[in-house]
């Protein structure tokens, strides 16, 4: 008999200033082979020798799916979705761990799409094609939605092959075109609701954005993509088979490192290891430094 889907972390809440903040596991991404997606250029042995160098094995790589959750007095703002039920028995599992919280689809009032790669906005849709939080608005940056949107997305500047660029767009295309009646626009450099700061991190999409929620002189940065493994943070010149531009993701990793790493930003991401906080500290290198927390549910920063 096949076993059911269980999470294997549930939420974790943050008092962040005024807001309550959590985040939530949709599940992981295992990769039996972690390259070439990462460093497809690289020597297969140095990889191998710097993945059991960080402790994260010899050959696969395993992304987490984390999701942040703002709520405020009167929303609740998710902040990307996740990969829905789409894709396999390893991830879906946000809708589930959103009502442990008391936290029902019908009650989110804003998604902010961080960028249009199915495991962000996966879990928008069910398999049926039925909209997932059907009472939210949409937010999306301009250029990344007119990129997906366009007749022929240029992926020239990708090391993507043929079969899944068509993949990646037909399944974006398709999730985007059934909530675009919900759907509104923002340019990077604009404020969201008077407390998340959006800030361009182009490479990986043209419109990849990153944000910083804000609160009572506290402040979380959700990275996004620009790093899905403590790999990427230590060797960010090795580069993402997955960035629409290779080498402007390259250039835009390397400026976010020197960035959170000078001003101390406490950072988020939603593939790093569960749950994804930390800081970037440096040495020679820059490497990856989690969060130190005392109990499993709540932090109070």
């Amino acid at each position: 008999m096949k076993n059911k889907k269980q999470p294997i972390c549930g939420y974790l809440k943050i008092n962040l200033g005024k807001f309550e903040f959590y985040i939530f596991s949709d599940g992981h991404l295992p990769l039996e082979n972690g390259q070439p997606t990462f460093a497809p250029q690289v020597d297969p042995t140095t990889f191998s020798s710097e993945l059991q160098k960080l402790h994260l094995g010899n050959k696969g790589v395993d992304l987490a799916i984390n999701v942040m959750v703002i709520k405020t007095s009167d929303k609740v703002i998710l902040i990307d979705s996740g990969m829905g039920n789409h894709f396999g028995e390893t991830n879906g599992w946000l809708v589930q761990n959103l009502q442990a919280a008391e936290i029902t689809p019908h009650s989110v009032t804003d998604v902010l799409i961080t960028h249009a790669h199915r495991d962000h906005i996966g879990g928008l849709v069910t398999p049926n094609n039925a909209i997932v939080y059907p009472n939210a608005q949409y937010h999306i940056s301009k250029a990344e939605y007119e990129f997906w949107m366009s007749k022929n997305p240029d992926f020239s500047k990708s090391k993507l092959a043929d079969d899944q660029r068509k993949g990646t767009i037909a399944f974006t295309k398709k999730i985007l075109d059934i909530v675009k009646e919900k759907v509104n626009l923002f340019t990077p450099g604009d404020t969201l609701f008077s407390f998340i700061n959006t800030e361009l991190a182009e490479g990986h999409t043209p419109g990849h954005t990153i944000f910083t929620i804000s609160s009572e002189g506290k402040s979380i940065t959700n990275l996004v993509d620009v790093f899905h493994s403590p790999l990427m943070i230590t060797n960010p010149e090795w580069g993402v088979k997955f960035d629409i531009d290779f080498e402007q993701g390259i250039s835009t990793r390397i400026k976010i490192l020197e960035d959170c790493y000078t001003n101390k930003r406490l950072v988020m991401a939603p593939h790093l290891p569960w749950p994804g906080l930390g800081y970037i500290d440096k040495n020679i290198k820059c490497f990856w430094t989690p969060l130190h927390y005392f109990t499993p549910t709540e932090i109070k920063l």
